[in-house]
């Protein structure tokens, strides 16, 4: 009975349709009212989908920005091919440029609110010190923007040459990244969570939330290995961000231009980026309106527990609300 309900199960409950597309890159925009001024574009980590911030109906971020009335578009990194190997991280930049300058044309605004969730969140910090007259919000989830922490991800991150890895691999594969991730917290993360879905078996609303996650950790797109090269060596094995060192579109990266409101939501048992993640950043941002809300959550929790959404969500969307008229 269980096996018949869960068949076709895929996150992804708001529609959406595809705006522009170039290549490998997709901005889409969710449908639905729209009652506010400025749009709010999307930058998503590029080693995951963005599904789970709209992973089913009872806990999708995207929803309830959608019911606030907030005109939602999305950037849509895609499944990068060995034809891919040689981007850059430039070229993403690029493409969050194009992204932008093209929201901005079709709702004839000068600037939007830019939320960027874990490695989005990193290009979305690049953007705003490059171009601040177009970001109005900046709102960062789960944000890496400071890497010499002392989590597992970040040791083990510093402690591999990312240029063999792409030299043997050609693309950091989805695969080699699961396996990076779940290696951080083997016993919950390959044991654990197996033995609660034992343990729930007879709830049929706990089981439907396995499998929506289960599908969204292993739609794993792969890295371009040049991009992985860049990231690795450039933010976690030499800081350059917070250093003030990271150079893109042949400018520096100045934390100075920061002074839009900016929204930071961390998680304080986030594994992958810590608040210590963040924090630094925080403090040295000239922003005057700046806001920090800490979930008790995970990385993942605090976009799809319910409690997120009970205590957290209405709260970050009422902020995005007041600076969107």
């Amino acid at each position: 009975m269980i096996v018949e309900k869960i068949k076709g199960l895929r996150p992804g409950s708001c529609p959406y349709e595809t705006v522009y597309e170039d290549w490998l890159f997709k901005l889409h925009r969710f449908r639905g009212e729209v009652g506010h001024r400025t749009p709010v574009l999307i930058s998503y980590a590029f080693i995951n989908r963005p599904t789970v911030l709209d992973l089913h109906e009872a806990v999708s971020v995207i929803r309830l920005l959608l019911e606030a009335r907030l005109d939602v578009w999305m950037v849509d990194w895609g499944y990068p091919t060995l034809a891919d190997r040689h981007l850059r991280l430039d070229d993403y930049v690029d493409f969050l440029e194009t992204c932008v300058e093209t929201v901005r044309r079709e709702r004839g605004v000068e600037s939007l609110t830019l939320w960027g969730y874990c490695l989005g969140t990193t290009l979305a910090v690049v953007y705003s010190s490059l171009f601040p007259e177009k970001v109005r919000n900046l709102v960062i989830q789960t944000p890496p923007v400071n890497f010499d922490t002392q989590n597992t991800l970040a040791l083990w991150a510093r402690s591999i040459d990312p240029a063999k890895v792409s030299r043997a691999l050609f693309n950091a594969t989805g695969d080699f990244l699961n396996l990076a991730f779940l290696l951080v917290d083997p016993v919950r993360l390959v044991v654990g969570k197996y033995q609660a879905l034992l343990d729930s078996l007879g709830d049929e609303k706990s089981v439907k939330d396995f499998f929506y996650m289960d599908h969204w950790i292993f739609d794993s797109p792969a890295v371009p290995g040049k991009v992985f090269e860049e990231y690795i060596t450039r933010w976690y094995h030499r800081n350059e961000i917070v250093r003030g060192e990271f150079t893109a579109k042949g400018r520096r990266v100045d934390l100075g231009n920061i002074r839009m409101p900016v929204l930071v939501l961390a998680a304080s048992k986030d594994h992958i980026t810590p608040p210590d993640c963040v924090i630094p950043f925080f403090e040295a941002i000239p922003s005057r309106d700046k806001k920090m809300l800490l979930s008790d959550k995970g990385h993942i929790g605090l976009t799809v527990s319910r409690s997120s959404h009970q205590r957290i969500w209405p709260e970050a969307i009422r902020w995005v609300v007041e600076r969107s008229d």
